[in-house]
């Protein structure tokens, strides 16, 4: 299979996870849906640090990357394996949008 996340990203994202999972489970807290509640909060400080222009929603999104590749291990999936059932799907989609704004553009709509 080939990879998306290098060798230096996976050993990262294992030891985080291990982190994370281990100060949840001293919280008595569900860590899926710790994670869950962190990515809706990065979002939302996202959308707010990029409306002001701020540069720092960057490295927010970073922080939110990080959050969806530890929700992956926490559900004993391969990001890998995620990643590249996703690829085609956004091409797919993309591709599809792009054949519809064009089809309407050439009826005047």
């Amino acid at each position: 299979m080939k990879k998306t996340l290098t060798k230096y990203t996976k050993k990262e994202l294992q030891s985080i996870h291990g982190y994370s999972k281990r100060l949840n489970r001293m919280l008595k807290k569900d860590h899926a849906r710790v994670l869950l509640d962190m990515m809706r909060a990065h979002t939302d400080e996202i959308k707010e640090l990029y409306n002001k222009k701020d540069k720092h929603y960057l490295i927010e999104t970073g922080d939110l990357i990080v959050l969806c590749l530890e929700l992956m291990r926490e559900a004993k999936q391969s990001p890998d394996a995620v990643l590249f059932k996703c690829y085609p799907r956004f091409h797919k989609k993309l591709l599809q949008l792009i054949k519809e704004q064009k089809d309407r553009s050439k009826r005047g709509l």
